[in-house]
């Protein structure tokens, strides 16, 4: 009975303490907002759009810049306005809290038209700030205009004001703390009070992305890539997967060189992606980035690039040597290298008598070709072109008249066969004439 009296009463517990639907007034309730954009001249900016994160309603700014629109608020999640431009509806170019300081407020926008309006007439423009580190204000610092030779200091309460323009940056140097850039629309943004400006103590803890000395792979570059080529077998895995690009990882170089926090920034495929990670995580501490001298922790990337090889160009046959049809061999014995090497191309010559020797052995030439494969036999005197058979005799000189008319000897035609004989015969010159057989 006792323990069914326990039972009962931690039910009636369980019951009380149950969260009841729409219990919280808070919830669903809807606040009203009156945003105001202008730009840093005070002018009104109509058609800035604004989304709140999570819905998909847009509110359109008027001709007076002002977006009069209603959101639900919940306590345990705060919602976030987004502004656009008309022409870019995916590029964010300011984003307010939705709180109830924003209930009312006047929040500055430029375009790209109103900058360059502003740089070009030269204005400038009274601002002011206050430097604080940890709640502490920093005295004693030296606030500049780039460009222009004006400065100023921070007071005791680390406040300063300073006339500026759209043109030059805000350079902010205190001792032992880091430097500050900023611009003319960070101190209009609210113009009515003096802009709050967070020094960070030099040598902290701070991750740099862009340093006097950026941090470097011991032998430059060319060495990194030559370490990943073998380290991650780039050109293998590319070949294998059949895929090729690079795969985009991050990380910090520590002030003694050590890396750490990789990770894959853009990937490329799981097999590629997991390759160049190892690669990385091994890989051999980097020369340390360094600022005023001092080492410092510095994010970097790098890309891991993944090719396949190049084919070899095909090797192109020699061309076979051109034989000539009307050429024939000299010889038929394999063994002999003239016979398979070179022609020999005969030309026909005209018929003379076998007395006449004296114009034999300086009426043939023999002829050498180039590449000495082919021998030609060419006469220098040219046939008739009307008949290429019949050759008309030389004439002879007186001697050879007397002598032929005294021993009765007259001209024959040769016959083919005496004229072949006739051209392969060994001549022997003589002074005078040549004995007949």
């Amino acid at each position: 009975m006792k323990h069914l009296i326990y039972i009962f009463a931690g039910l009636i517990c369980c019951l009380v303490t149950l969260p009841q639907v729409g219990a919280s007034p808070l919830e669903n309730k809807k606040q009203r907002f009156r945003i105001t954009v202008l730009n840093t001249g005070g002018e009104p900016q109509q058609g800035i759009i604004l989304k709140v994160a999570g819905y998909s309603s847009e509110y359109i700014s008027d001709e007076q810049g002002l977006i009069d629109f209603e959101q639900s608020i919940d306590n345990n999640y705060v919602r976030t306005a987004n502004f656009y431009f008309p022409t870019d509806k995916n590029k964010t170019v300011k984003s307010l809290r939705l709180d109830e300081a924003a209930q009312d407020t006047i929040i500055r926008i430029d375009r790209p038209e109103d900058l360059a309006r502003f740089k070009q007439s030269g204005k400038t423009l009274l601002v002011n700030g206050v430097l604080k580190e940890g709640g502490k204000p920093v005295p004693h610092a030296e606030i500049s205009i780039q460009g222009t030779g004006k400065r100023t200091f921070s007071n005791a309460q680390g406040e300063f004001s300073i006339e500026a323009d759209y043109s030059h940056l805000i350079m902010i140097r205190a001792e032992r703390m880091e430097n500050k850039y900023l611009d003319i629309e960070s101190f209009l943004q609210n113009p009515n009070q003096p802009l709050e400006i967070r020094m960070t103590k030099k040598g902290a803890d701070r991750v740099y992305h862009v340093v006097e000395k950026m941090p470097e792979y011991p032998g430059g570059m060319k060495a990194f890539f030559n370490y990943i080529r073998r380290k991650a077998h780039t050109t293998e895995l590319a070949e294998e997967t059949q895929k090729e690009g690079a795969v985009m990882i991050q990380f910090i170089v520590e002030k003694d060189g050590s890396i750490t926090s990789p990770s894959i920034v853009r990937g490329l495929d799981a097999r590629l992606d997991t390759a160049a990670l190892d690669a990385i995580i091994v890989m051999p501490d980097w020369i340390p980035a360094q600022e005023h001298g001092v080492n410092v922790r510095c994010k970097y990337s790098v890309p891991v690039p993944f090719k396949k090889p190049k084919p070899a160009p095909p090797v192109a046959p020699k061309p076979a040597p051109e034989i000539k049809k009307d050429s024939i061999a000299v010889s038929s014995d394999p063994t002999d290298s003239l016979a398979q090497d070179s022609v020999l191309q005969v030309i026909p010559m005209p018929s003379a008598d076998s007395l006449t020797t004296d114009t034999l052995a300086t009426d043939t030439t023999l002829v050498v070709s180039n590449d000495s494969t082919t021998i030609q036999k060419e006469t220098v005197a040219s046939l008739s072109t009307s008949e290429a058979t019949e050759v008309k005799p030389k004439k002879r000189n007186f001697i050879v008249r007397f002598f032929r008319w005294l021993f009765g000897i007259k001209d024959k035609e040769n016959t083919p066969a005496e004229s072949k004989e006739e051209k392969t015969s060994e001549v022997v010159p003589e002074e005078g004439i040549q004995k007949e057989e």
